[in-house]
């Protein structure tokens, strides 16, 4: 998937939230985790960030939604260098989540929901720049983590595209939802032989319908 195919798929998403049943905006939080062989790290240490997009929802079956959107995600966190200095790490990613949800109705102005199901997550970009002082100056090195190809294969490290299982629980005060989801990784994103890389994230958002 290029940038172009992601913009196309971004405006065909907006089209059809603009036609669907209820509609909204989502923001709020999200945190990444990643597992390497087995082992549960944090890249590059505690990576959190903001996320933002539209959603909207269409009643499939009494109580049933299908809930769908398009969620920008900025990440960032700042660490110590691996050799010295400080580096600066940011990245920007897409998600696509499609969610069956099931809402429990307690009065007129409230809902309880649990929702379920598949996120297509593209990664657009992952920089890390490490600054070091050398003496009087500022060296500057950017590793931009989807060009690396470390073992010089001709196929760069780690991929872009993910496809995650999500799964989560909410409530809705008149038209505000609350939101707390996890997704799991479902695809080892390196593609070095030796190491696997598993992609997890956390999300609590805040959804205005309207």
């Amino acid at each position: 998937m290029n940038i172009k195919q992601l913009i196309f798929i971004m405006l065909f998403s907006t089209a059809i939230n603009l036609s669907a049943q209820n509609n909204g905006v989502e923001v709020g939080y999200i945190h990444v985790t990643e597992e390497t062989n087995g082992s549960t790290v944090i890249f590059p240490a505690q990576v959190s960030g903001i996320r933002i997009g539209p959603v909207s929802e269409m009643e499939l079956f009494t109580n049933v939604d299908f809930r769908y959107g398009v969620i920008y995600s900025y990440l960032m966190s700042v660490f110590d260098g691996a050799i010295s200095g400080t580096n600066y790490y940011n990245a920007h990613q897409i998600d696509l989540p499609l969610q069956l949800q099931l809402n429990f109705r307690v009065d007129n102005a409230l809902k309880l929901f649990a929702f379920a199901g598949p996120n297509l997550n593209f990664g657009m970009l992952q920089h890390t720049v490490n600054r070091t002082n050398v003496g009087s100056a500022e060296v500057k090195t950017t590793y931009n983590r989807y060009k690396t190809d470390a073992d010089d294969d001709g196929v760069y490290d780690v991929n872009r595209f993910d496809l995650q299982l999500g799964l989560g629980a909410g409530a809705q005060q008149n038209n505000v939802q609350l939101r707390v989801g996890y997704n799991w990784g479902l695809v080892d994103l390196n593609n070095r032989n030796n190491i696997s890389l598993i992609r997890n994230q956390l999300t609590a958002t805040l959804v205005f319908m309207f």
